[in-house]
């Protein structure tokens, strides 16, 4: 036998396995959460108590929801997604299928199910709540964490001397802009109405750029590069989310702190919050075998016992009224910041327009960052989000 004969029989002998491997799993789920741990730790519990096999497959934030929607059109998706709630105003072209109300326990919090339904309808199963910004900081270099922005714009000249970065965060995603927004008391909904193009917005644009121009963020970092600048002791502070806390701490140990999101000209800035949930794509052909599957592995991520093995075990923030209120009243340290900070947090709408806003302020965002005016990007934020709000209605 040739080399490449024996090379080709091995590439197919890996294939092969390959496909054993896949089609050896009872359900397939995607999912965009970046706490990989969590759902990879909830999904093992979920095996060795039922003996059933889910084969996952992890997507980037900014990813997935482009993936749903082509598999949408073309075919390939998985049983089950867990996304955020936002995504859920995109029910009809993510061609979901309705949650039975059946299926959702009695215990799920009121402000969970809110979250979880659009026209009436229940389109999501929460499994976790939260999904809000937080200060994060590295003890090594900062005694006192900063509360405004002023304070942080100061004393950011003292940490480039010492080869340090002052801050960073996923500069260009959307969701880390908006509380710069909101702090220039701008809202990007009013009601069912999209509000984009204002002068809130131009202000808030506009001392967005200014942060990077005066060198207190670095706008080509993302979220890992900032993520791992902060552990490697690279930069002083972080914004990120709640759901990188427990990782975070696992990788930082004693050197990790945790504060509010400092104030912007004496405003609070207020994060958005939301759910994450389960989704049903509407695949064809299912076996009941399956379904049975589907519907066991729901009403198990909603029962008590994982509800706080996700807390405990990952500090994110359960949808059990119960445990939640548990939670609360028995909150310190750590705890108690993270739930001050979701005390301030804005509730993100579950309504198609939500998801218009995310994609218009992204478009809009691009024209800025290459030299469109603050006005200019605005006008066309709201441009794009009127024309996919006459489109998708």
């Amino acid at each position: 036998m040739t080399v490449f004969c024996r090379l080709m029989l091995v590439v197919l002998v890996q294939g092969l396995l390959s496909l054993q491997t896949a089609f050896a799993a009872d359900i397939s789920i995607w999912y965009s959460h970046q706490s990989s741990r969590f759902v990879e730790g909830l999904v093992l519990r979920f095996e060795q108590e039922t003996g059933k096999q889910v084969s996952l497959a992890q997507f980037k934030p900014s990813n997935i929801k482009a993936e749903l929607l082509l598999g949408a059109q073309y075919g390939g998706l998985p049983d089950l997604a867990l996304v955020p709630s936002d995504f859920l105003g995109l029910h009809q072209q993510m061609r979901l299928k309705p949650i039975s109300e059946q299926l959702l326990s009695t215990d799920l919090s009121e402000g969970a199910l809110k979250t979880a339904k659009v026209d009436n309808v229940y389109w999501g199963v929460p499994v976790i709540q939260g999904n809000h910004l937080m200060l994060f900081y590295n003890k090594k270099f900062v005694d006192k964490p900063v509360t405004s922005w002023q304070d942080l714009t100061k004393i950011s000249k003292q940490y480039r001397d010492d080869n340090l970065i002052p801050i960073g965060w996923n500069y260009t995603d959307m969701y880390f802009f908006m509380p710069f927004l909101f702090a220039f008391n701008g809202h990007p909904l009013d009601g069912d109405a999209i509000t984009l193009d204002t002068p809130e917005m131009v202000e808030a644009l506009n001392y967005y750029q200014q942060l990077s121009d005066q060198k207190v963020v670095d706008n080509r970092c993302n979220y890992n590069c900032s993520q791992q600048r902060l552990i490697k002791g690279e930069e002083a502070y972080a914004i990120n989310g709640d759901w990188a806390y427990q990782d975070l701490k696992d990788e930082m140990g004693d050197d990790f702190g945790v504060a509010l999101l400092p104030t912007l000209n004496s405003k609070p800035m207020y994060s958005m919050k939301s759910t994450f949930v389960f989704i049903l794509p509407d695949k064809l052909a299912k076996t009941s075998e399956e379904e049975n599957t589907i519907d066991a592995f729901l009403t198990f991520i909603q029962r008590e016992d994982n509800q706080k093995w996700g807390y405990q075990n990952h500090h994110l923030l359960p949808v059990h009224q119960a445990l939640f209120q548990q939670v609360v009243s028995q909150a310190k340290g750590d705890e108690l910041v993270l739930l001050q900070q979701l005390q301030r947090a804005k509730p993100m709408s579950s309504e198609t327009n939500m998801a218009i806003v995310w994609a218009a302020m992204e478009k809009g965002y691009q024209r800025f960052k290459n030299g469109l005016s603050a006005k200019e990007s605005a006008r066309y934020m709201q441009k794009v989000a009127d024309k996919q709000s006459k489109r998708l209605r």
